[in-house]
C-alpha cells in the first residue's frame, strides 16, 4: 500500500505536469514557426548533450550509493557527489563565451554572443537541477518532485509568452530564453523545497570517493552514448535534412510527451523503489517480474489508444505541424522500449556491471545513426522516426539480455515482444494514412488480444480493487 500511495502522487504530478504540457504546446507551436522551432530544438539537444558529459556519472553514484549512507550522511554524499560537476560545469560554460562563434553557428546557424551566452546558465542549471531533483526523488517526496516539474513547465510557457508579445515576437530566442529562466526557477523552487534538509550532520561516508568516481565514471560513456543515441535523429536531420523538418520532428515529439510523461512517472518511482527492495531482499525476483507485467501492458495498450486519436490529438498542435501526424507513430516505440526495460535492465546496476551500459548504447547509436542516414534522405523527418524507433527495439533487447546474464530474472519478454509486433504493424499504417475505421477496428483487436497476454494483470488489478472496496466498506 506504502508503494501505491507513492506512485499515486508521482502519478498526479505527471498528470498536471501533462496538463501543463497540453496547455503550453498548442500556444506555442501556433506562435512559433517550425523553422524557429527546431533551432530551439537544437539548443536543448546541445545543452542535454553536453550535461550528459558534465554530470561525470556521479549522478548515477550519488542514486547506487543512497541507501549505502546512514540519513544524516547523504546530505554530504550529495555534496561530494556535486562539487566535480559543478567546477566542469563552470569551464565549459568559459571555454564556450570565449568560444562563441563556432558554439552559436551549431545552434542557430549564425553568430551570437547571446546564445553562446544562454547556453552557459543552462547548461549549470542543468547541472545543479539535476542533483537537486534526485535529492528530492530519493527521499520519495513524490509530491514536491511533481509539483516542481510543473512549476517549470508552467514558467516556461509564461516567459515564452510574455518575450513573444513583448520582445522577441516568432523568434527562437524566445524559447531559448524561456527554458534557461525556467530552469532558474526550478532551482530556487528545489532549494526552498530541501530548505531544511541541507545541514551536514555527519561528514564522513561509507562510500569512498573512489567508489563514487570507480561507479560513475562508465556512466559518463554510456550516458553520453545514450544521449547520442537519443539525438541521433535531430543531429542528423540538421546535418541532412533544415531546421523546418526538426521543428516538424519536435512537433511530432510533443504528442508522444503523452506517453513520455508515463516513462517519467515509472522510473522516477521505480528507480528508488527498485533499489531500495533489491537491498533488503535480493532473491525476491517475483517483484520485479511483476512490476515489468504490469508497465508492459499499461504502455502497449497507452500506445494503441495514442496510435487511434493522433488525428485528432495533432490538431493541438496547429495547421504549421500538421505533417507531424505521418512522423510520431514510430516515435511512440521511444517511451515504451525505454520505460519497459527500466523494469529489465535493474540487474545490471544491482551487480555494478555500469560497463555494459556503454556497449548497450554504442551498438545502437551506430545502428540508429546508420538507419538515420539511409532513412531521412528518403523519408526526411518521418524516415528519422522510422529508424529512432526501431533503434529502440534494440535498445530493449540489449538491456534485458545483458541484465539476465547477471542477475537472471524470468521476464515475460516473448508476451511484450508479441504485443510490439502488433503494435509496430499499427505504427506503419499510422505513418502513411489517416486514421479509418478499419484501422479502429484493428486496433481493438489487437488491444483484446494484449490484454489475453496478459489477463494475470488484469486480474491482479481487479482483485487489488475490490480488496480495497471492501476494506473500505468495513
Amino acid at each position: 500500500m506504502k508503494l501505491l500511495h507513492t506512485f499515486s502522487k508521482y502519478t498526479l504530478g505527471s498528470v498536471l505536469t501533462l496538463i501543463a504540457g497540453l496547455i503550453a504546446t498548442p500556444i506555442l507551436t501556433r506562435l512559433i514557426t517550425t523553422e524557429e522551432m527546431g533551432k530551439y530544438s537544437m539548443f536543448i539537444t546541445l545543452g542535454g548533450l553536453a550535461a550528459s558529459i558534465l554530470y561525470l556519472g556521479l549522478d548515477q553514484s550519488y542514486v547506487r550509493f543512497y541507501n549505502d549512507e546512514k540519513e544524516n550522511a547523504r546530505v554530504y554524499l550529495l555534496r561530494k557527489c556535486l562539487a566535480a560537476p559543478v567546477i566542469a560545469a563552470m569551464a565549459v560554460s568559459c571555454a564556450v563565451l570565449i568560444a562563441y562563434r563556432p558554439v552559436s553557428h551549431v545552434i542557430l546557424g549564425r553568430t551570437s554572443f547571446m546564445v553562446a551566452a544562454c547556453f552557459a546558465v543552462y547548461l549549470i542549471g542543468l547541472i545543479v537541477d539535476r542533483f537537486w531533483l534526485l535529492k528530492i526523488r530519493m527521499a520519495q517526496k513524490a509530491g514536491w518532485y511533481s509539483l516542481l516539474n510543473m512549476i517549470r513547465k508552467l514558467a516556461y510557457l509564461a516567459i515564452a509568452v510574455v518575450l513573444f508579445y513583448t520582445i522577441f515576437g516568432d523568434s527562437g530566442w524566445t524559447l531559448i530564453i524561456a527554458v534557461t529562466a525556467a530552469e532558474g526557477v526550478l532551482l530556487i523552487g528545489a532549494r526552498l523545497v530541501e530548505r531544511r534538509n541541507w545541514k551536514l550532520e555527519e561528514e564522513k561516508l561509507a562510500t569512498s570517493t573512489r567508489q563514487l568516481f570507480t561507479y560513475g565514471l562508465p556512466f559518463v560513456f554510456s550516458s553520453t552514448i545514450t544521449y547520442i543515441f537519443h539525438s541521433t535523429d535531430k543531429l542528423m536531420l540538421k546535418a541532412l535534412s533544415n531546421y523546418h523538418e526538426i521543428g516538424l520532428y519536435s512537433g511530432a515529439q510533443n504528442i508522444v510527451h503523452l506517453l513520455t510523461q508515463v516513462q517519467m512517472v515509472f522510473t522516477t518511482f521505480w528507480m528508488p523503489v527498485a533499489y531500495e527492495h533489491y537491498s533488503e531482499d535480493p532473491e525476491d525476483k517475483e517483484f520485479f517480474i511483476t512490476a515489468n507485467k504490469i508497465i508492459s501492458y499499461g504502455m502497449l495498450v497507452i500506445a494503441i489508444l495514442l496510435l487511434c486519436t493522433k488525428d485528432i490529438v495533432v490538431l493541438f498542435l496547429g495547421k504549421n505541424y500538421q505533417e507531424a501526424v505521418y512522423i510520431f507513430p514510430f516515435l511512440s516505440f521511444m517511451p515504451i522500449m525505454y520505460t519497459v526495460s527500466e523494469s529489465t535492465v535493474m540487474g545490471i546496476n544491482f551487480m555494478k556491471k555500469s560497463s555494459y551500459h556503454v556497449w548497450i548504447s554504442a551498438a545502437c547509436a551506430g545502428a540508429n545513426a546508420a538507419g538515420n542516414y539511409f532513412l531521412i534522405n528518403a523519408f526526411g523527418a518521418k524516415g528519422a522516426a522510422i529508424s529512432t524507433g526501431l533503434s529502440y527495439v534494440l535498445f530493449f533487447a540489449l538491456r534485458t539480455f545483458l541484465a539476465n546474464k547477471v542477475y537472471p530474472i524470468k521476464f515475460a519478454t516473448g508476451r511484450f515482444l508479441l504485443g510490439c509486433l502488433m503494435v509496430y504493424v499499427l505504427a506503419v499504417m499510422a505513418s502513411f494514412q489517416k486514421t479509418s475505421l478499419m484501422f479502429l477496428i484493428l486496433a481493438v483487436a489487437v488491444i483484446l488480444v494484449i490484454s489475453f497476454l496478459y489477463r494475470d494483470v488484469i486480474k491482479m488489478t481487479c482483485d487489488l480493487i475490490v480488496k480495497q472496496i471492501k476494506k473500505r466498506e468495513e
